[in-house]
């Protein structure tokens, strides 16, 4: 090269190389600074501010016995190289590298170990971009040139997706309705060279989309899709921004929410058959909704609220579980389960009737015809009671008061299917009436329906009552009458042998409502007869009026009838005594059970029954051992005028015959009365052939000739015997008398007032021919039952 030193060699040598397709520089030593310039072609390199470009130079040598003695770097025309390799005087790997430290300095570095070769440079620059030569130097083969274009990319510093009102959809498209539309606009702004802005769906390009501005600055491109599919969900929609393929593409993703409709709706276990009050679940299974659909239960057109609800749901399904306890009401209802999607206002329904098995049902009601507060004794009344069952009743029955109701044509009770019809009521006929209906789950009964049959008044309280009064006595008689309406009037009448007159109503006041409490004083014995009471209400007038005997008081009469009995209670014997009680003489009685010897013991305190007047008397068996020899047990009644007759007890066992024969002989002493009366019975027995005599020539003339019985109570007062005739039963309305007392120096007379086949009544009659006295007793009270020496009764066998 130095014989071709001075510029006519180099003239000559660009001439000559003119036609080459590589520009070759020639470089001597001494002249640095010229360089030769030979059209090449241009490779473009592209590479993003910021980051390393690359511009390749090919240092290969075409033999293997040459090599690379010097790379030079220039920038366009330059003359002064920016970076240079030089391995001249010394071995590849360490050849010199030097960059020009006001051009690339340390960004640049020339890497040998690439094919081809390449000068890297990191931290591109905007100044970096333009057009670079590469000079290659071998020992024996010519200078090669390559020229690099460098371009240097701006990526865009802006994206935005947003919808129509501007607003940025922040990473979720929607919620989009099934089957609906939307739009969405995407801006770009920045980039160099300008980026292209492409649209995807599911990675799918969309095509139709419209540039609404690009002004080189900013590029603003709008979607409009209608009709958005169920698939969509969850999928991403994308806009992106391209403008070198060295970067991946620039975007904004957002997810695709939306709403979707219910696809199913199914109730998976519909039941042929429920019984009533057994529980059992139903589910109800929905799918396809977003958000999850909401489910209700509807029985017929209402919510169903009765039972417990629960639900499982997740994206798009719902499980919904009713634990119910159906009803008899239930039969025949539909039963739906609905499933709403609570945003689209879309839902989906499945349903089926139920079928409910039930005991009966029963509403009883009184006849619709009648009114229930106007009903009197009297009157028909009906009852109806419907009935619902499933299966059908085969069985009903009618109950009042708790007991059965049975048809009785001639008593006007007839029951016909489901109905009870009662003929001319009576106030026994009210209270509660029931129906009862059987089927195969069961029996069941109604409400109870009150009837009140109103009624006038009736005596509540036994009549005739016989009241013991002495003279000058104040008396308060009270009169109790059941009635309905018990908004009663009262009045009161004194009835004896000789008047009857109306009581002055300031002597008696009502108590309460059915209560009339009369003030009375016996001033003499004319005082003493009946007392009668009658009320009034709206119904009608009291029929039977209540009766009240004032009669003197006196001693009661010893109870009759009396046995004995050993029994155990609790491990310990006891002597049980039971005894009738006799007349009371009209004041409160009480009972004794004395032990008499030397003297008195009272062993036990008892009163009577308040319905039979049976007198109970227990005394413990030790308490019979404790007694002596000369000791004697009694019954006796007490009131407060003194205290009956001793009834000896004959029937108990002691503990030896010397002294059960002991006790008998010292009975006998101290009660004479009891003597007196086996001898009387000793006369009744001679007395009673004439009976029979008379009684068989009186039913040979005639049966009917017989007086109506009547009844007679004999009472004791201050020495006096009283005895009080009653009406007999088929003369109720006869007035009572008091009979006149029998002086003692009048032998008495006995006549036989009435008989039968087995009973023969004994009476005595006065000097006048007026009854003393009489009673009347069954066959089973034994041959003579003696009341007193005034009056008995005579039983043939």
């Amino acid at each position: 090269m130095d014989a071709f030193g001075g510029k006519f060699w180099r003239a000559f040598l660009f001439a000559f190389i003119l036609d080459c397709s590589v520009c070759q520089l020639s470089w001597t030593e001494g002249h640095e600074d010229l360089v030769d310039f030979v059209p090449v072609s241009t490779m473009g390199v592209e590479a993003v501010v910021g980051r390393t470009a690359s511009l390749p130079c090919d240092i290969e040598p075409d033999s293997n016995e040459d090599r690379v003695y010097m790379v030079l770097w220039f920038r366009h025309a330059g003359g002064k190289p920016l970076y240079s390799f030089d391995v001249r005087g010394r071995s590849f790997n360490k050849a010199l590298h030097w960059s020009d430290p006001t051009a690339f300095g340390r960004r640049a570095y020339f890497v040998t170990m690439s094919r081809p070769s390449a000068l890297t440079v990191d931290g591109v620059q905007l100044d970096d971009e333009g057009v670079y030569r590469c000079r290659v130097d071998f020992k024996n083969s010519p200078t090669r040139n390559f020229q690099i274009k460098l371009n240097v990319v701006v990526p865009p510093h802006q994206l935005l997706l947003y919808d129509e009102a501007g607003h940025d959809v922040a990473g979720v498209v929607g919620p989009l309705e099934e089957g609906g539309n939307f739009t969405l606009l995407c801006e770009l702004r920045g980039g160099r060279p300008q980026p292209t802005l492409t649209w995807l769906i599911n990675n799918k390009p969309i095509e139709d989309h419209t540039v609404l501005k690009n002004d080189g600055k900013v590029i603003v491109s709008r979607i409009s899709i209608g009709g958005a599919e169920r698939n969509w969900l969850n999928t991403s929609i994308r806009c992106q921004a391209t403008n070198t393929p060295l970067l991946s593409p620039h975007e904004r993703t957002a997810r695709v929410e939306m709403h979707l409709r219910p696809l199913s709706v199914l109730i998976s276990n519909k039941p042929g058959q429920m019984s009533a009050d057994m529980e059992m679940t139903l589910v109800c299974v929905s799918h396809g909704s977003r958000p999850p659909a909401q489910i209700t239960w509807f029985r017929e057109n209402r919510r169903y609220t009765r039972g417990k609800h629960s639900e499982f749901t997740n994206e798009t399904t719902t499980v919904s579980r009713l634990t119910m306890l159906p009803q008899p009401e239930d039969d025949g209802a539909i039963i739906r389960c609905r499933a709403d999607n609570p945003v689209l206002r879309v839902a989906l329904e499945d349903s089926f009737m139920m079928s409910v098995v039930y005991r009966p049902v029963l509403t009883m009601a009184l006849g619709s015809t009648l009114n229930p507060n106007d009903i009197k004794e009297g009157d028909d009344v009906y009852f109806e009671c419907n009935i619902k069952a499933n299966p059908k009743e085969h069985r009903i029955t009618w109950y009042h008061n708790d007991e059965p109701v049975l048809q009785n044509i001639s008593s006007g009770v007839f029951i016909s299917t489901k109905s009870l019809v009662l003929q001319r009521v009576t106030k026994v006929d009210g209270g509660l009436y029931t129906c009862r209906a059987a089927n195969q789950m069961g029996e069941s009964h109604s409400r109870a329906v009150y009837l009140r049959v109103q009624y006038a008044p009736t005596c509540a309280q036994p009549s005739p009552l016989v009241v013991g009064a002495r003279l000058d006595e104040p008396l308060r008689v009270r009169c109790t009458v059941s009635a309905d309406p018990a908004d009663v009037s009262f009045y009161w009448q004194f009835n004896n042998s000789g008047e009857s007159f109306q009581v002055s109503p300031a002597r008696y006041v009502s108590t309460g409502g059915t209560t009339s409490e009369l003030r009375y004083r016996a001033a003499s014995e004319r005082d003493y007869g009946a007392l009668l009471c009658r009320a009034t209400n709206s119904v009608g007038r009291q029929k039977r009026p209540c009766v009240f005997q004032i009669v003197p008081a006196a001693r009661p009469s010893p109870p009759r009838n009396c046995t004995t009995n050993r029994v155990l209670k609790n491990n310990l014997a006891y002597l049980a005594v039971k005894c009738v009680a006799g007349y009371d003489g009209g004041l409160t009685q009480h009972f004794t059970l004395d032990a008499v010897g030397e003297i008195t013991r009272v062993l036990v305190n008892a009163s009577a029954g308040s319905s039979d007047l049976i007198v109970h008397l227990n005394v413990s068996w030790s308490t019979l051992e404790s007694l002596s020899e000369d000791e004697e047990l009694v019954v006796t009644a007490r009131n407060s005028k003194g205290a009956s007759d001793p009834v000896p007890l004959r029937e108990v066992v002691f503990r030896d015959a010397a002294k059960r024969a002991e006790s008998t002989t010292r009975a006998e002493s101290k009660f004479p009365l009891a003597a007196t009366l086996a001898a009387l019975a000793a006369i009744l027995t001679a007395v009673s052939a004439v009976v029979i005599v008379l009684l068989r020539k009186r039913n040979d003339n005639s049966s009917n000739s017989k007086r109506p019985s009547q009844s007679v109570v004999q009472v004791d007062a201050e020495g006096r015997r009283y005895l009080i005739a009653y009406p007999p039963a088929d003369k109720p309305e006869s007035k009572p008398d008091i009979l006149n007392p029998k002086s003692d120096n009048e032998p008495p007379r006995v006549v036989l007032e009435s008989c039968d086949s087995k009973n023969y009544v004994i009476r005595e009659v006065n000097s006048d021919h007026r009854p003393a006295a009489y009673n009347s007793h069954t066959p089973d009270e034994g041959l003579v039952n003696l009341y007193s020496p005034l009056f008995f009764t005579i039983t043939i066998p």
